[in-house]
């Protein structure tokens, strides 16, 4: 048979790996090295260490290829040429109390300025309670207290003659709650006496009118004369409280100076600095806060305006901090205000000591990790971020309650340094670079993670590596090496390619994880090939169902489907069916019919809207093909329809083209096609074979189909010879291969897959561009140019 030119050789479809190979490139030590991946390690390397602004990371790649992973080994083996970690407090400000302050220390200082302006509190509050029972205090304070009571007294001696002479006297009244006033009554016969009784007299006639009048005036003429005299007293009670004050701050005021020297010594930065000259201000200004106080009295919330909030403590770190963020909404990565005790405590000005930092600000001077998908759900959050990375600043704003209230206080924003990586997937960089201009200035660098790396000793002795660090530090059986060999062929079938690995270890993990399932459940003391194999088929199984579903309605005829045979328009090409976590492939019919027209190549999937822009654009390059081919001396009268058959859902993709052209040209020539040979593979208009996806699962696909429907020998898949290396088969096809029992094809032109579907020459065009009479591409050619006389004869 012609076909057997383009058979490929079961050892031209070997990519296996021998045992022995594994077992010459075992010893090998994982370690925290990342492998495979020499661009986006370049492209992380730069960004880290380029501290610039904009200079932010963006790392995208395929999943399960240890992105984040290698995101976090990368920045935590980062050390930077000098190492400059701060770290950041609030504290109150006493000149506007509800804009707490920032200060900024070297890592490690803000814990201990924490702990000495406490240590300061507690000394000012044992000054004054010193200075209170200090003898010479007492005495200071009794005799301005002495003398002020004698000046008291004598006021209050004066007052009270003045009322005797005019027949008055000071007295203390109980109300009916029992209160007690003061008041003034008129004397009768030496006696005070209720001013109502006197009126009654006067109302009696015993007292003369014009007497009560006086007495009235004169009374309350005593009372304004009173309370004058009372509002005085108590001012001078609140001079004399100054005064006893004054005496304290000038006794005190030499000792906490010294205090607040001490401490400003300490530290160098101007802010803390100042900061601490306004401490010394306030203190003095309320020594009254600290006085003993009864512990109901609520001491704490006194003197919480003298604590200090500490954000960041870097004592510990001796490495830029690297944060990962797994939820990144806007209290977690900007920070947040703690509500309030339910007894009010720590609310209002004291708040600033309820402030906590966010993740950005737990990073600063280090690198924050996210995923991108997750900041970007969040808009505020987003917004927010690029703000931060523009100015250069992060305001902790506290988020409204549940019936929107003001915020009751408002940070100083912070001064910070911090290197974002986001770890996303290649549509969302794609769609925030295109769509987003800060994107553009803000995420300079891109390490893409590649999805497979080169097949070579060095690729093979990590995966070797890789399974022995699994195995050893999950507990597994150990692989042999027959084992090993067999994880490397696993890793060769996911990377699609002969020729290379696939860098997505987590899958090839979780191949070890059951394949350890599999061997324990056999009794076997080592993760050997056939434990390894059974785990993927059972992988595959579990994922199966509806490619068997598909492959039972074939079999069935509920499908119309022939695997053996000849049909003139009619081919069976190949799709795959991605869902995801599982691709499989499986045949499809391809059908055309033809008649003289002007029409051209009608897309039934097109017209009826089942059809994607690649799918429509490779069914205008087949016409192409056969304006260019066969009608270069009369022009092309065909009405073609090309169809999948049985096919209910949207196509895409250019797969099938060159299947689309094998079938209109049988229909066309009248020469029937094999139908034991399914096929694959996209063709341009000058007639070659260009490679297409999937196509180790296509094999697979109509391989089990045949498999059902009973292999006659005969059957087999004819593919792009570009696509050999991408025949990664499973040990059953191969099998098959090897047996005789299935065949694999490769081609390059459409002549030579002519040749392959029908057994007899295509025919190559003379100088004139004119087939040889009775070739298939003749017979091609002289049925269209019969249809063009036909159109013309029917038009005359």
């Amino acid at each position: 048979m012609l076909a057997d030119a383009y058979r490929l050789d079961s050892r031209t479809l070997d990519y296996s790996v021998s045992a022995a190979d594994a077992a010459r490139l075992d010893g090998g030590a994982w370690g925290d090295a990342v492998i495979g991946q020499p661009r986006a390690l370049e492209a992380l390397a730069i960004g880290t260490a380029i501290r610039a602004k904009g200079y932010n990371v963006f790392v995208t790649g395929a999943a399960g290829t240890g992105r984040r992973t290698a995101v976090m080994r990368t920045l935590a083996a980062y050390r930077p040429a000098r190492l400059e970690l701060r770290d950041v407090a609030y504290v109150y400000c006493f000149r506007t109390p509800l804009a707490p302050r920032a200060l900024y220390f070297g890592a490690g200082e803000a814990a201990a300025f924490k702990k000495d302006v406490h240590a300061f509190v507690e000394n000012v509050k044992k000054l004054v309670t010193l200075h209170a029972e200090s003898g010479e205090a007492k005495r200071r304070r009794e005799e301005t207290e002495a003398e002020w009571q004698k000046t008291e007294n004598q006021r209050l001696a004066a007052f009270e003659a003045e009322l005797a002479a005019d027949g008055f006297r000071v007295v203390q009244v109980q109300g009916d709650e029992g209160e007690v006033s003061t008041d003034i009554l008129p004397l009768r016969n030496g006696e005070p006496v209720p001013f109502e009784s006197v009126q009654a007299e006067a109302e009696s006639g015993k007292i003369p009118e014009a007497e009560f009048s006086s007495l009235r005036e004169r009374y309350f003429a005593h009372m304004d004369e009173m309370r004058t005299l009372f509002v005085e007293l108590r001012r001078g009670r609140s001079e004399l409280e100054e005064a006893v004050g004054r005496l304290r701050t000038q006794a005190l005021q030499p000792l906490v100076h010294r205090d607040i020297e001490i401490l400003a010594s300490r530290y160098d930065d101007e802010r803390a600095r100042e900061w601490i000259r306004a401490l010394e201000r306030d203190v003095m200004a309320r020594l009254y806060l600290f006085q003993p106080q009864p512990p109901e009295a609520g001491r704490r919330t006194r003197l919480a305006r003298y604590g200090v909030n500490v954000l960041t403590d870097r004592d510990d770190l001796s490495a830029p901090p690297v944060v990962y963020e797994a939820n990144p909404t806007y209290a977690n990565l900007f920070g947040s205000l703690e509500p309030s005790g339910p007894d009010g405590q720590g609310s209002g000005r004291s708040a600033y000591l309820r402030v906590r930092p966010g993740s950005i600000v737990k990073a600063a001077g280090g690198f924050l990790v996210m995923q991108a998908e997750d900041l970007v759900a969040d808009d505020e959050a987003w917004t927010a971020l690029k703000r931060v990375l523009r100015t250069g600043k992060v305001a902790i704003q506290p988020q409204s309650g549940p019936l929107g209230q003001a915020a009751v206080i408002k940070p100083e924003p912070l001064e910070l340094d911090v290197k974002i990586v986001l770890i996303g997937g290649e549509m969302t960089y794609d769609a925030l670079y295109n769509a987003d201009p800060d994107f553009q200035k803000l995420f300079k660098i891109c390490a893409e993670f590649d999805s497979t790396m080169p097949r070579n000793d060095e690729g093979l002795r990590e995966y070797v590596s890789f399974a022995r660090k699994i195995t050893e530090e999950e507990g597994l059986l150990e692989p042999s090496a027959d084992g090993m060999a067999a994880v490397a062929e696993y890793g060769v079938r996911l990377a699609g390619s002969r020729d290379r690995l696939s860098t997505r270890f987590s899958r090839v993990a979780d191949l070890l994880r059951e394949a350890d399932y599999r061997a324990s459940r056999s009794g076997k003391d080592a993760i050997d090939a056939e434990s390894v194999r059974e785990a993927e088929r059972v992988r595959s199984w579990l994922a199966a169902l509806p490619e068997e579903k598909v492959a039972e309605m074939i079999v069935s005829g509920e499908i119309l489907l022939e695997a053996e045979g000849r049909r003139v328009g009619r081919v069976n090409g190949l799709a795959v069916h991605d869902r995801g976590y599982y691709a499989f492939g499986l045949p499809a019919v391809i059908s055309a019919q033809v008649s003289p027209g002007e029409s051209g190549v009608i897309n039934i999937e097109g017209e009826s809207g089942l059809s994607g822009e690649i799918y429509d654009k490779a069914v205008l390059i087949v016409e192409g093909f056969l304006r260019s081919r066969y009608a270069r001396e009369f022009p092309l009268a065909v009405s073609a329809s090309i169809c999948f058959e049985q096919s209910y859902t949207a196509i895409e993709g250019d797969s099938a083209s060159s299947t689309a052209v094998y079938a209109l040209l049988s229909a066309i020539a009248g020469v029937p096609l094999r139908q034991d040979i399914a096929v694959t593979g996209s063709v341009n208009q000058m007639g070659q074979i260009q490679p297409v996806g999937g196509v180790a699962e296509k094999v697979e696909g109509f391989y089990r189909i045949c498999l059902r429907a009973g292999l006659s020998g005969t059957q087999g898949v004819m593919i792009p010879k570009q696509n050999i290396v991408n025949l990664t088969l499973s040990k059953e096809v191969l099998d098959a291969v090897e047996a005789g029992r299935f065949s694999i094809y490769a081609v390059s032109t459409i002549d030579e897959g002519i040749e392959a579907l029908t057994d007899r020459s295509p025919g190559a065009p003379d100088a004139l561009g004119r087939f040889p009479k009775g070739s298939f591409n003749g017979l091609v050619a002289e049925e269209l140019k019969r249809m063009a006389e036909t159109i013309k004869e029917y038009r005359e």
